[in-house]
């Protein structure tokens, strides 16, 4: 059985520290897959750590990180979250990666609602050979946040910091597969249907009946990692023919 090795990995953006958690398979990884986190999350999200383990059991490596302001990283999240600041700390996490597994490993992503948004502006500037993403926004207007989000948070997701719409980015994102809840509260499953009918094939769609923004259903949780993990698999042997 395969087994995997996690290392601690801290790098540098914009003069702050950011930390790492790089999961190796106990052969050389035929792949990296960057996890990002959603909004309000971190890197010890339950769903990157299984995703983490199954996809070393399939020999490819992979990176979850705290953005700057969460977790175990440095800055302030009030003052620093920027749908800027998320793209470069996600290009600058790639970059610290690579210099462990190797510059022309190809490199994949997945992210988790806002964290998904950022994999899909990162797209153009990094071309990942695939992408995953579970409940994201293409605009910050669809955002429902929860009624415990800070108030200065509450206040600039309708003001300049944290407003977007990322539609005239997607259309050039291709081998994506698209999950999304069906009763999504905080991010409507429509979005789901905009990053679909935007991106380009080989590209694929899949509604969670029921599920809700955080796949509290665990089948729905294991359902999304298997299913995560076969189209990393299949579009890196597409890639690799």
């Amino acid at each position: 059985m395969m087994t995997m090795s996690e290392h601690t990995l801290y790098f540098k953006v914009d003069g702050l520290t950011l930390s790492g958690i790089l999961h190796l398979p106990d052969q050389p990884p035929r792949a990296l897959i960057v996890g990002v986190h959603g909004l309000m999350s971190d890197k010890n999200s339950p769903k990157q750590i299984a995703l983490a383990k199954r996809l070393t059991s399939i020999k490819m490596a992979y990176l979850r990180f705290d953005h700057r302001g969460c977790g175990d990283s440095e800055g302030d999240f009030n003052e620093q979250t920027t749908m800027e600041n998320r793209r470069s700390d996600l290009l600058a996490a790639i970059q610290a990666a690579q210099h462990m597994v190797g510059k022309t490993i190809p490199v994949g992503l997945f992210g988790s609602s806002l964290g998904g948004t950022i994999c899909l502006t990162a797209a153009k500037q990094m071309n990942p050979f695939a992408m995953v993403t579970l409940a994201a926004p293409v605009q910050s207007r669809s955002i429902q946040l929860p009624t415990d989000s800070p108030e200065s948070l509450k206040s600039e997701i309708v003001g300049r910091r944290l407003t977007f719409n990322i539609k005239e980015m997607i259309d050039n994102v291709h081998h994506i597969l698209i999950l999304h809840g069906s009763v999504d509260e905080t991010v409507p499953a429509e979005n789901a249907d905009t990053i679909y009918r935007l991106s380009t094939q080989p590209k694929q769609k899949i509604v969670l009946e029921n599920g809700d923004h955080r796949v509290s259903n665990p089948e729905h949780q294991q359902y999304f990692i298997e299913t995560a993990a076969r189209w990393f698999e299949t579009c890196y042997q597409a890639q690799s023919r």
